[in-house]
């Protein structure tokens, strides 16, 4: 799906999830060279900035939330900047590229001077990666919210809940794949950073510092939270190991009572001659006898060694 968007003298093309052919027909449609167009037919996980005589191509991942597997899965974004042009490419489609789209169409409607603004194919670039970057931490806020509420379900079970295991693992698991996809962006955009000073005359260090800060709060706040599942992870365990240990505990001392009033049933099995054998309340008192003996090592047991 191609969308054409002129903002006063730039360009801007936005691809959604093109097929193989139609990307190699981008490439020879702006004469990409033959590394870019191998780069966005293949697509990788690998983030990249390669500069070329006039124009930059750089690939990005962002995460995608699968809501029917739980999951993130990776939207590749690829972008080829000139002077006044910039293609965008996504894999997935993206709510902030139209958004953004969106906010053009609206602020250029009533525009008398174009140069007050940041129209440019680097600014619309760091806008692209200011929205995605302000997506992830809202991602990072609504998981440290379900991490505490995981806490409080932990605390409030008293069997292993095989739902609440699958909640904590799902956490982990998508913690290491944010972490894994923002790993080295930090130093691409560095770089970025300083390759368009070549490319561009206006001053827009302030705005990509600006999002190297996100991507070093998104790093720290993946790392706090990726602490406190593996925490959650633990306290789990030993809450588990607790209460497998107290069900252990009464099955031990449930044993050992029916050990015990076995025995003295074993005993009167015997042919020989035992106590109160004539006696004609003898049943009744041996029974009596092992309620009462019962009900004793049931206490005893209790006071000693129960688990609460």
């Amino acid at each position: 799906m191609k969308h054409l968007l002129k903002i006063w003298t730039i360009n801007w093309v936005h691809f959604q999830n093109p097929t193989k052919e139609e990307l190699i027909d981008i490439g020879e449609e702006y004469d990409l060279h033959e590394i870019i167009i191998d780069d966005i037919v293949d697509f990788t996980t690998q983030d990249k900035i390669d500069t070329y005589d006039n124009h930059i191509f750089m690939v990005l991942h962002f995460p995608k939330y699968d809501y029917a597997n739980k999951r993130y899965k990776s939207n590749e974004f690829s972008f080829i900047l000139w002077k006044n042009f910039i293609i965008s490419i996504t894999s997935l489609p993206s709510n902030n590229i139209e958004k953004i789209k969106e906010e053009y169409l609206n602020e250029t409607t009533d525009l008398e001077d174009p140069e007050k603004y940041k129209i440019s194919p680097y600014y619309i670039l760091y806008k692209i990666i200011d929205a995605m970057y302000d997506k992830t931490l809202d991602i990072l806020t609504k998981s440290n919210k379900d991490i505490m509420a995981l806490e409080e379900w932990i605390f409030d079970q008293n069997w292993v809940n095989k739902k609440l295991l699958e909640e904590i693992m799902v956490k982990k698991r998508n913690l290491v794949f944010l972490k894994h996809n923002f790993i080295f962006q930090w130093e691409l955009l560095t770089e970025l950073q300083k390759t368009i000073e070549k490319f561009y005359d206006w001053q827009l260090d302030l705005y990509f510092e600006d999002i190297i800060y996100k991507i070093d709060k998104i790093d720290n706040n993946i790392t706090i939270l990726s602490k406190n599942v593996t925490s959650l992870t633990e306290v789990y365990n030993s809450l588990m190991s607790i209460k497998i240990n107290s069900i252990l505990a009464r099955l031990t001392v449930f044993t050992l009572i029916i050990w015990t009033l076995t025995f003295i049933v074993w005993i009167y099995w015997m042919n020989v001659k035992l106590p109160m054998q004539e006696w004609n309340s003898a049943f009744y008192i041996i029974v009596i006898l092992m309620i009462f003996l019962s009900f004793s090592l049931w206490f005893a047991f209790k006071k000693r060694w129960w688990f609460e």
